[in-house]
């Protein structure tokens, strides 16, 4: 379970683009309408309705922005970025769209992603979405968006999420809740978590020590610790009370890229993923370890339609307490044969 927390309300979340309707990529939309404190972070440039629960989003995808990849001037944008974009596009529809008001924190329930061919490496990109509420009680709505990706003039995949906005009250009495009944982690974990060594940037196809995630379990293969820096500029844009979702999202898919290479090929490989899902059931608190696990089912097997993808299973504990699960496809997306019936 993850919370994104809300900004005070900008003057207007309405600035309507140029006549015709044409969605606008020359500046970001407010960062409060994003529940972003810096600029530089946000990814949405526009939003329109286009009738009943459908929507089209202009989004900008830097390749800068994020966890930068170790050759991040070559090859395709970074689908975990996608995933920010999506999320992002959540959080400001339902402010700008369905009446919930600035300052009601959202908790995130899932966020997924699903590519039939890498995302050409333009800088543009937009969602054509639905969102729409599952729960039509008004103090406690839940929402959903599934959207298919479009780049460079082409259908390159989808993405999904779900998030729950909670009036600021509400939030305050589980957050309180869940500090008052902390996750019960054992002295052997503390010992393996403080133990453990970050793992090098190269294994994870990074260039920058800040932005590895994992710290390697000298005493149990498949194991790793998850490490944050408060300080992170991208994950930690404002101060949270909990472990950020999107933390979650790239320590799961560094975790998968290690699992499902074991150093066998370059570092450019070990972050190609052509789908990715992440479902939240609890929130992880800042000051206890995390533990990222793969799950024996999930231990790198390849996809029997491709001889080239893995898929992976991983969970996120703290302590007798799970906090996320991912199941990540790992390898080249537009290999695998494309399904049918499923959104993303």
């Amino acid at each position: 379970m993850h919370c994104v927390p809300s900004p005070a309300a900008p003057p207007d979340l309405h600035t309507p683009g140029p006549p015709g309707g044409a969605l606008r990529h020359d500046r970001p939309v407010a960062r409060e309408s994003v529940h972003k404190s810096a600029s530089t972070e946000v990814l949405l440039t526009d939003a329109r309705h286009l009738g009943e629960d459908r929507f089209a989003v202009a989004v900008r995808l830097p390749r800068e922005q994020f966890i930068t990849a170790d050759r991040p001037v070559e090859g395709a944008l970074d689908p975990v970025l996608l995933a920010e974009a999506a999320r992002q596009a959540a959080i400001h529809l339902s402010h700008r769209f369905h009446d919930i008001p600035l300052g009601h924190p959202f908790v995130l329930g899932e966020v997924a992603v699903e590519l039939d061919e890498p995302l050409p490496p333009s800088a543009h990109a937009t969602l054509e979405a639905r969102c729409r509420r599952t729960a039509g009680n008004p103090r406690r709505a839940r929402l959903e968006l599934e959207a298919t990706v479009w780049a460079a003039g082409r259908a390159a995949g989808r993405a999904r999420v779900l998030w729950e906005p909670m009036e600021p009250r509400r939030y305050a009495v589980l957050r309180k809740r869940g500090a008052a009944q902390p996750p019960v982690v054992s002295g052997p974990a503390h010992a393996a978590a403080a133990g453990a060594a970050l793992l090098p940037p190269a294994r994870v196809g990074l260039w920058r020590d800040r932005d590895v995630l994992l710290a390697s379990d000298t005493e149990r293969s498949g194991r790793w610790w998850l490490r944050l820096d408060a300080g992170h500029p991208v994950l930690f844009d404002h101060p949270s009370d909990h472990i950020p979702g999107m933390a979650l999202v790239e320590a799961f898919r560094q975790a998968a890229g290690v699992a499902a290479t074991h150093g066998a090929v370059g570092p450019a490989r070990v972050r190609d993923i052509g789908e990715l899902t992440v479902a939240y059931d609890s929130f992880g608190e800042p000051d206890l370890p995390v533990a990222i696990t793969l799950e024996p089912h999930g231990a790198g097997a390849r996809e029997p339609h491709d001889e080239h993808a893995r898929l992976v299973h991983l969970t996120a504990t703290q302590g007798d307490r799970t906090l996320a699960r991912a199941r990540i496809r790992c390898g080249t997306p537009g290999r695998a044969r494309r399904r049918t019936g499923a959104a993303c």
